[in-house]
Formats: C-alpha cells, structure tokens, sequence
C-alpha cells in the first residue's frame, strides 16, 4: 500500500520537477544564458530568434533575442566594431530600446559597462503597458554582426529579485 502513494506522489511530482528546470540557450557562437524555465523559441525571419519565458505566476518575464544585422541590414562586424567606439552608438541603441517599451517609458539608470571584455548597454526603464506599470531591465550588445538582448521585464512587486540576478549572472560571451 505505501508504495502504490510513493509511485503516486512521484508521477504527480515529476512533471513539476520538469516545468521548474532552468535552461542553457546558446543565442550566438559565443552567447549563452540560462532561463530559469524552459522559454519559447521563435524564428524571426531568418535574422534572429527570441526566447521567451512568461512566469506562471506573472510576476516577470524573461527574453533574449540575438538578431543578425547583417542579414537584416547589410551591417558587418567591422562596421559594427568602429560604430561601438563612438558614443552616439550607445544612444541610439537606447533610444531605440526606450521607443519599444511604452510612449511614457523613462529610463531610471543607463551605463555602457565592461562584461567579459564587451561593452554592454545596461538600462533599467520605467513604464506602463495595458495599464500595468513594468520595469524592465535589459543588457544590449554585440558580437560579431549581431545585436544581443538579454531582458527582464518586472511586472509586479512579488517579481523574484534571485531569479532576475541569476539570469543576468548566468550571462556568457565567450571570444569573438
């Protein structure tokens, strides 16, 4: 009889166990992070592909996104390597960045910092969307001919603060 509740509990358990499993994503040849769950991947047209983890609880959201601008915009790894020396570069970028996230979004903290021997733009912006204020905190950079996301979107107070510096932390970029 308790081994008829044992085998029970595990079958119930099991699938929790696998729901809950953190996973490795290889976003360029030198570029991984892991999700705290296994995300949704998503083809864009052939120039890049976004991974996408909706916690179920909707306390945050998690995206990395790795798009070619080669393929997108003619762009080469030599322009792109002159184009990050100059600081109206990173501007741009978060301009860009800030456009997408809401017509009230305001960045709260911008700085250019060294990751890994990269130059990477970290943002932190304020806004609403759909009437729910978010916070969304995002690293942008590149490697090679591609531009990398790496994104937390905050969507309420209980967001877990562990599972969004784990994600930033689990950040690799490898040699170019």
């Amino acid at each position: 009889m308790s081994k008829s509740i044992i085998i029970r509990l595990i079958l119930i358990l099991c699938p929790f166990a696998a729901m809950s499993q953190e996973t490795k994503i290889q976003l360029t040849e030198n570029v991984t992070v892991v999700f705290p769950e296994k995300p949704i991947s998503r083809n864009m047209q052939d120039v890049g592909v976004q991974h996408t983890l909706k916690l179920a609880d909707s306390t945050a959201n998690f995206y990395a996104l790795a798009t070619n601008l080669e393929k997108s915009s003619g762009m080469t790894a030599d322009v792109l390597e002159a184009a990050q020396q100059e600081s109206a570069f990173w501007q741009q970028l978060e301009q860009s960045f800030v456009a997408q996230v809401s017509s009230d979004a305001s960045v709260l903290s911008s700085e250019v910092k060294q990751i890994s021997g990269r130059q990477v733009l970290h943002l932190i912006i304020s806004g609403t969307r759909n009437g729910k204020k978010l916070e969304i905190t995002v690293y942008i950079f590149i490697d090679g001919v591609h531009t990398v996301n790496i994104v937390h979107q905050k969507r309420s107070e209980e967001a877990s603060a562990d599972l969004k510096n784990n994600y930033f932390a689990s950040l690799q970029i490898g040699n170019k």
